[in-house]
């Protein structure tokens, strides 16, 4: 299969949750398919982490037949989707938008016909609809609308204005792209379910965030290392990230001092790449320590008692929790990020609301490691048993190649979207469906 395979950033290097994600479809599908890749290139953190990303480029375009990086500038880029939401449009659109990928992509479908087209991320929608092809498939994995709805919701005037109106415009838009596309991927039933109209729904298939490489573990490989006698928490994710950002300044101001009276000799470690300066200020402050970029974050997650996330938002899957899972790492989350993993509570991990309830849970499993060993060990086999990599991954590649029961249109010709949708693609506007 001829595959073009479109992405908002590239996993260069796949240090972040969606960045995993990614990978594991973009080298499943590499290497069983002829695959072309566009996408955008984060501007490197430091000497390291360019160091990184060459590398990684280099592993894409090996497997590739042709690879093309549009490096992204943030400042550049904020100011279209700034000008993008003034002029009426949504900013997850302009914000991932490039004259010079379009025309590669225009390059390559006239040297030869895709057979299908997968856009990752809403932001991709818009060009993949683009490109004339057999087969159209977006991997969605939550409603980026929702984000939006809820960073709003918390955000001071005028930013929350302007989150609600991307929120309200942005939902109209997935709407129209579930419609065209000829199936679209979400990374769980919570997600799936936030589309209320059947019609939509219908086209949407769940393909779990573990179904790639990275998360395959062997039960036959032994039992994996026991957990480490020091008292060490861990939070691992990207920390420019917005709800990141929140849940580490959160943890260290709330909740960490609470832990901490109750077990003095715990250290917390916050580790992830491009720490923003109010996540800096934290190392060095009673016992936390504060990683920055690393290169592999399996001896760390190894280091950990227990690992902790504490977000306040979250759609969709936490891959860095699945990671943590995967290491046989007792887990403490919120209710937000354990409504995307559907992994039972208080035996494949703890949930707690509120500092003191979060404080108390990691406490009681420092204290408890007969306990916080049981809990990682059931959380190794959620991910054993839901991980499924090759029933997931050939579930997408039957969405590609157009399975009878996907409940799209078959392969082998042209899709020929309603007109209504047509012309909102063409145009940008928003298109009115069923409700």
């Amino acid at each position: 299969m001829r595959l073009l395979f479109l992405i908002h950033r590239l996993p260069c290097p796949p240090d972040r949750g969606a960045k995993l994600r990614a990978a594991g479809l973009l080298d499943w599908l590499a290497r069983r398919h002829e695959v072309w890749c566009a996408g955008f290139l984060d501007p490197p953190s430091g000497r390291e982490h360019a160091a990184q990303t060459a590398e990684s480029l280099t592993r894409w375009r090996d497997l590739c037949r042709e690879v093309f990086a549009v490096p992204l500038r943030p400042a550049r880029a904020t100011g279209r989707a700034l000008a993008g939401l003034a002029a009426g449009g949504t900013a997850t659109e302009h914000y991932f938008h490039s004259a010079r990928m379009e025309r590669q992509i225009a390059r390559w479908s006239r040297r030869m016909p895709f057979d299908a087209v997968l856009a990752f991320s809403s932001s991709m929608a818009p060009p993949a609809l683009r490109v004339p092809a057999s087969r159209r498939v977006l991997v969605m994995d939550d409603l980026d609308s929702r984000k939006w709805r809820q960073s709003a919701a918390r955000a001071a005037w005028p930013a929350g204005r302007l989150y609600a109106l991307e929120a309200c415009r942005l939902e109209a838009r997935e709407r129209a792209w579930i419609a065209a596309f000829d199936a679209t991927v979400m990374v769980s039933r919570r997600e799936a379910e936030a589309v209320t109209d059947p019609a939509l729904r219908a086209r949407i298939h769940v393909i779990p965030a573990g179904a790639g490489p990275g998360f395959e573990t062997d039960p036959a490989a032994g039992p994996p290392p026991g957990l480490p006698e020091e008292d060490v928490v861990g939070f691992v994710g990207a920390m420019d990230y917005a709800p990141n950002i929140d849940a580490a300044l959160w943890l260290a101001d709330s909740i960490w001092p609470v832990i901490r009276a109750r077990r003095p000799s715990a250290r917390l470690w916050i580790v992830g790449r491009s720490p923003s300066r109010a996540v800096r200020r934290l190392d060095g402050r009673d016992g936390i320590r504060v990683t920055g970029t690393v290169p592999d974050i399996g001896p760390w997650l190894a280091g950990m008692c227990v690992h902790v996330a504490p977000l306040r938002l979250a759609r969709g899957v936490q891959i860095k929790v699945l990671s943590a899972m995967a290491a046989a790492r007792p887990c403490v989350v919120t209710p937000e990020v354990a409504e995307g993993l559907g992994a039972e509570p208080g035996r494949d991990l703890l949930v707690a609301r509120g500092a003191e309830d979060i404080a108390g849970a990691v406490a009681g499993l420092l204290e408890d490691r007969p306990r916080a060993r049981r809990i990682g060990l059931n959380g190794l086999a959620f991910v054993r048993e839901g991980s499924g990599a090759s029933r997931g991954l050939r579930h997408l590649e039957e969405l590609l190649g157009g399975n009878p029961g996907d409940a799209g249109r078959p392969a082998g010709r042209r899709t020929a979207h309603p007109a209504p949708i047509r012309r909102a693609v063409a145009t940008g506007e928003t298109v009115s469906l069923p409700a």
